[in-house]
């Protein structure tokens, strides 16, 4: 028994002191080039009619179009082919090992191809499907692909890489990538949500990444809540899975560590005209 008191206290006084450390340090990390736009609601997936249209050239244009400054792309890199890949749902695997997915326009989407395509000036944030199941090996591949179909423009700089994994995350990042730290706090009514996000800061913190990205959480239950947002205070975040409130969205738009939401979750939807952006007089 008193083995576990003592190893319970030891585990306690390193928690409070780790985050204590944290808290004193963290606002030394730069965030500069980080996105910090007026035009905070980006599009998930594109705008489209059906989900078989979804992360589509056309979806993607139709969010453009409409104001979005950025959009969240589904991918995979494919070690087989080399590539990057568009899609959302999991590709199915045949015999011989090798990945179908499902087509845009009768053919594969490339990353290759949204960039060449829609690039210019625009922001992506690259929901990167099977980061943490890559080895070093296929890590490397991957990046050294991705240097090849960013390298003549200023594309780089407007990309951000999702994943949950930070010791991969770190890879990209110091290969010149934005990146992005997907968690998911518990919910506001749990006891341990402090520590939950307080643990994802300690993770942010001694890992070389860009911003953090995690849900919103039901409207009444948040996982963005009002702790959650004093523990995470000065951290770039990229929320997900927003609740389609005008009010919420007009709150969320106006705090400074906010920088982008997608709004409502597997469905297509447009609030690009909520902002940020002071009227011109």
């Amino acid at each position: 028994m008193k083995i576990l008191l003592y190893t319970l206290l030891f585990l306690t006084l390193l928690y409070n002191g780790t985050i204590i450390y944290v808290d004193q340090n963290i606002d030394k990390i730069k965030h500069d080039g980080v996105y910090n736009s007026c035009h905070k609601v980006w599009s998930s997936r594109g705008v489209y009619d059906t989900h078989k249209s979804q992360n589509s050239l056309a979806s993607f244009s139709n969010a453009f179009a409409l104001g979005h400054k950025g959009v969240e792309v589904d991918f995979y890199y494919d070690v087989k082919m080399h590539k990057f890949i568009i899609s959302h749902d999991r590709p199915k695997v045949d015999k011989e090992g090798n990945n179908h997915y499902a087509l845009k326009d009768g053919k594969l989407f490339t990353l290759e191809e949204l960039l060449e395509t829609l690039g210019k000036d625009h922001y992506f944030w690259l929901d990167y499907k099977n980061l943490d199941r890559l080895s070093m090996d296929e890590t490397k591949a991957a990046i050294k692909r991705l240097d090849s179909i960013t390298k003549d423009s200023n594309i780089k700089k407007r990309l951000y890489l999702e994943g949950s994994t930070p010791n991969t995350l770190d890879i990209y990042t110091n290969a010149g990538y934005s990146t992005l730290f997907a968690f998911h706090p518990l919910k506001a009514d749990s006891i341990f949500s402090s520590i939950s996000s307080n643990i994802y800061k300690i993770a942010y913190y001694f890992y070389d990444i860009t911003a953090i990205a995690m849900p919103y959480g039901p409207l009444n239950n948040p996982k963005y809540s009002q702790q959650t947002q004093e523990n995470l205070k000065g951290i770039p975040t990229f929320l997900f899975h927003v609740p389609e409130d005008e009010k919420l969205l007009k709150e969320l738009v106006k705090k400074e560590d906010v920088r982008v939401l997608l709004v409502g979750r597997d469905k297509s939807v447009n609030y690009a005209q909520i902002t940020n952006c002071k009227k011109e007089k």
